[in-house]
């Protein structure tokens, strides 16, 4: 069953229609979260209050549209209502204080999306999440993101540049730590 059809059979009252909606949709809306907010777990609770709008409104869909980029919108509104609120609080990194996220210390994925998100415009973090860690296609981001397919395409091109390069950064600061331990 197309997202499509889940979305209309949710619309219409078919509650078991959610589960396999939030499977397909889940890693997008929590990419797209993350994006905004910047934190995991601000990401989830935007996560959860997203899912909450897309229950409450689901008879306002309109059946034949996007639903991957109707839920992708309602992710993003979330999104940036939680940024606005929390603009002033101080927020604290993962890697310096892991004990407060129930670690030891981040996993690669984690790292590498904290490089990404540390790195990376926000628009561009986005892109690169959809298409990188989830899988869609340009075509389907442009749609998700209501930006154009080329420009999506010059978004995941230039992230993965400055990836590259904020890889090598990371590797040659790392190098010169060990080296000065050592001396």
């Amino acid at each position: 069953m197309k997202t499509d059809a889940l979305m209309t059979a949710l619309a219409r009252g078919e509650e078991s229609a959610f589960e396999e909606l939030y499977r397909r949709t889940s890693k997008t809306v929590y990419h797209i979260a993350l994006a905004i907010v910047r934190e995991r777990s601000l990401a989830e609770d935007v996560m959860q209050s997203a899912y909450l709008s897309v229950l409450r409104n689901a008879g306002s869909y309109r059946a034949g549209t996007n639903a991957s980029a109707w839920i992708a919108r309602i992710a993003r509104n979330e999104a940036l209502n939680v940024y606005n609120k929390r603009k002033r609080e101080e927020s604290v990194d993962e890697r310096e204080r892991p004990e407060l996220f129930g670690t030891s210390r981040p996993d690669e994925y984690g790292l590498l999306v904290d490089l990404a998100r540390r790195t990376l415009p926000e628009d561009e973090f986005t892109v690169l999440l959809l298409v990188a860690a989830d899988g869609y296609k340009r075509r389907e981001v442009s749609e998700m993101l209501g930006m154009p397919v080329p420009t999506v395409t010059w978004k995941y091109k230039r992230a993965l540049s400055a990836m590259k390069e904020a890889l090598k950064e990371e590797k040659s600061a790392s190098a010169r730590k060990k080296k000065e331990g050592k001396a």
